[in-house]
């Protein structure tokens, strides 16, 4: 094993100093390099104020190096121009990011054809000062730990994959090794959250949910403790964003945007439990309040947690013979496919009420497997799993339909209990009262806001539409599930490889869509192993297994479905429905695997799992790393640009 860590160590020296610095050998030394400062740079005029310009001529010298120093601590964009000998006049290079505290964005290296009389350089930015301008000086070396130990990782991941015992046979309880693999992926995901998360949240900013809330909330209100401006109580239809936009009456400034408006008051539309388990305590033990970013990290730890003790759950239950390799690549799909990721790249209230619904709702499904373990029924667990399900309502109304996952279960309980004529009282408590409470209390909470009982605040929200008049919405469900799940990702060829878009096919009607970065089969190509379910049914032994797989695929397809009539797209909104679906894919999945026989086939299968593993992984950190509005280039420059020349290093 010693000498595999040496060899492996070694390659990643060999990619680290020739591969991803071979920019550094384009000069080898300094003694033909020639730089200009002062009266030799030449700044042009230009009609554009919101550019510098500059020329050195009379050089007569091959370029092969620029470098750019400005005098100021600047993050803008300039372009490299240059004559050589196929030209008298100027072409132009692709348009770069100089970084003041980045070396390596600072320098450009040049292929160009023969000696060059003149160049220039065009500065994006109004009066900048530049400090010196450098030609064919030696790119330094820019080791980066941080990859040679991520490219070192991946290539022993893979080695332990392809040949280590472990993971060729099935999973045990009692196998250290094993487990400690998945805590490793687990670990290797929630770093990677958290390093999303910091670096795109907005630092010190305080939105209507995390203050105003709050304070409603520990003020016994149920609305907020600001009324709204005469500018919006006096339109006809406040909710009409057309007639807000005519009459002058401008968002955040004149009202709240995305509040729930009724009879006078401002009433949050988002749901109540976050903020009343985690925000609300917050407060009282600190005095101060915790913004939504924190909190949707701590949600997404947690329901990372939970999705490791999901699939250890399923794959206990219908998979002790498969290698262990497929439960450890599920896991990764899972963590990476969920979308977590793309929520902590833009870790607002918005999605705060998505990741905390998911993760009762995920934990609940896991208590259930714990109740259901063994012939005699934990009751008890059963209660726990009803309740962690209802309280996903309080986050997420659209989680309701979660609990659909466990009612053939409840089912098969009861009627079997019935057919024994025992603990038919306990079934029905343990199931019925976590309901009819969480509901009793949801509905009178909608009733003292709204009037009704139904009424989540969805009809009053100030938002982008007038949502109590949408009509026509089946006929938008089959352009929503090709965008939901089937829409392509634009990609460009330098860091992050992807970019939002707003495509949609031809409706003439209105569909919301928002900053969607790729449907969710795209993003996670295992979700097309739900097309196998008829071979499934036709030929796997184990019913139960075939009626689980059903089970998630109708209702991850349910939810979709409904949120597409309801929300609309915007990627933020597959994460209700993404872990449902992704769950049903690797089922599929590994059944398929199951039930070939002949292990060529086999060995296919499990190195497009493989293959598909891995693809999954770098596109969805692309994916979470752009978002859906690129909050850590925004908010975070010097690192996104930090990781971009770490990942571009061919620039």
């Amino acid at each position: 094993m010693k000498k595999v860590l040496l060899k492996i160590l070694a390659i990643t020296l060999i990619c680290e100093l020739l591969i991803f610095n071979f920019n550094s050998y384009r000069v080898l030394s300094n003694k033909n390099k020639k730089e200009f400062s002062g009266s030799h740079i030449k700044y042009v005029e230009t009609n554009d104020e919101n550019l510098t310009y500059i020329q050195i001529e009379n050089i007569n010298t091959e370029i092969k190096t620029v470098h750019v120093e400005l005098k100021n601590d600047e993050i803008v964009n300039y372009e490299f121009i240059y004559s050589d000998e196929t030209t008298s006049g100027f072409f132009g290079t692709p348009v770069k990011t100089y970084v003041y505290s980045l070396e390596n964005s600072k320098y450009i290296p040049c292929y160009l054809s023969g000696n060059s009389e003149s160049f220039g350089i065009k500065i994006y930015k109004g009066n900048v000062e530049i400090e010196s301008i450098t030609i064919n000086e030696k790119i330094p070396l820019n080791i980066n730990i941080t990859r040679g130990l991520i490219l070192y990782l991946t290539i022993l991941f893979i080695y332990l994959i392809k040949t280590d015992e472990n993971f060729k046979i099935p999973f045990s309880e009692k196998n250290f090794n094993q487990e400690f693999a998945l805590l490793v992926v687990l670990a290797i995901f929630l770093c990677t959250a958290s390093y999303i998360n910091d670096f795109s949240k907005e630092r010190g900013h305080y939105d209507y949910y995390s203050k105003q809330f709050v304070d409603a909330i520990m003020s016994s209100n149920v609305s907020l403790e600001e009324l709204p401006k005469e500018g919006i109580l006096s339109l006809e239809n406040p909710y009409d964003p057309i007639a807000r936009g005519e009459a002058g009456v401008i968002r955040e400034r004149d009202y709240i945007w995305d509040a729930a408006l009724y009879e006078g008051k401002y009433y949050v539309y988002f749901g109540i439990l976050p903020a009343l388990i985690l925000l609300v305590p917050y407060h009282i033990i600190t005095g101060e309040y915790m913004i939504c970013a924190t909190a949707v990290l701590i949600f997404s730890v947690l329901t990372a947690i939970s999705m490791k003790a999901l699939i250890k759950n399923i794959f206990t239950r219908f998979f002790k013979e498969i290698p262990f390799k497929f439960m450890l690549f599920s896991l990764i799909i899972l963590l990476f496919g969920s979308q977590i990721l793309i929520l902590n790249g833009i870790p607002r209230f918005y999605e705060l009420p998505i990741i905390s619904g998911i993760f009762f709702a995920i934990t609940g499904i896991n208590f259930m497997f714990v109740a259901t373990k063994s012939k005699d029924i934990k009751y008890k667990y059963m209660f726990i799993s009803c309740l962690l399900l209802s309280l996903s309502v309080a986050c997420r109304p659209t989680d309701l339909f979660a609990s659909l996952i466990i009612l053939p279960v409840i089912i098969k309980i009861f009627i079997k209990n019935i057919r024994d004529k025992k603990n038919i009282l306990r079934n029905i408590l343990a199931v019925c009262i976590p309901y009819l409470t969480v509901g009793f209390l949801l509905m009178y909470y909608n009733y003292i806001r709204f009037g009704s009982i139904f009424e989540f605040g969805a009809s009053y929200q100030l938002t982008i539409n007038d949502m109590s008049n949408l009509s026509n919405r089946f006929m938008v469900i089959g352009m929503g599930l090709i965008c939901n799940l089937f829409s392509i990702p634009n990609t460009v060829p330098s860091f992050p490889f992807l970019y939002n878009h707003n495509n949609l096919l031809t409706f003439y009607g209105y569909y919301y869509i928002e900053n969607m970065i790729g449907g969710l089969f795209i993003l996670v190509p295992t979700c097309f192993a739900i097309f196998g379910l008829y071979k499934i049914f036709k030929n796997s032994k184990n019913k139960e297994l075939f009626e689980t797989i059903l089970i998630y695929t109708i209702v991850g397809f349910l939810i979709c479905v409904i949120s597409i009539m309801m929300g609309g797209s915007m990627q933020r909104y597959i994460v209700d429905y993404a872990w449902i679906l992704i769950i049903a894919g690797c089922l599929s999945f590994t059944e398929i695997y199951n039930l070939y026989k002949s292990d060529e086939a086999k060995n296919i299968i499990k190195r497009v799992f493989g293959i598909l593993t891995i693809y999954i992984i770098i596109i969805n950190c692309c994916a979470g790393i752009v978002s859906e509005k690129s909050f850590m280039k925004n908010n975070s420059p010097k690192e996104y640009y930090k990781l971009k020349y770490s990942v571009d290093f061919w620039e």
